[in-house]
């Protein structure tokens, strides 16, 4: 359920299932300009970020900045390198990220 604010912007639930995660997983879909409130698994607000992207739900918002090459994770995990300069609040998907596992070595 998204939740209205005075700029007509939503606040967008997002999970972060790992405090190393460099990701959270939205909840709802997202429109630039709307916050993003970052979970953690027990349910408590730990990070809020502005969506510089719309992100569809299920998909994943980056919650720090990443240079080409760094390794992201997700879920504690390894899940791929950066392939473009990711900013904190974009839309990670990609255009932005190469699989760990399928991408490895290309």
């Amino acid at each position: 359920m998204n939740i209205s604010d005075p700029d007509d912007h939503a606040i967008i639930r997002a999970l972060r299932m790992n405090g190393n995660d460099d990701v959270a997983c939205l909840l709802d879909v997202a429109s630039v300009g709307d916050e993003i409130e970052v979970h953690d698994a027990s349910g408590s607000v730990v990070d809020t970020v502005q969506a510089n992207a719309d992100i569809p739900r299920f998909h994943k918002v980056a919650l720090k900045d990443l240079e080409v090459g760094a390794r992201l994770r997700k879920y504690g995990e390894v899940i791929g390198i950066v392939s473009s300069p990711i900013v904190r609040g974009d839309y990670v998907h990609v255009h932005n990220l190469v699989s760990a596992k399928v991408g490895a070595g290309k």
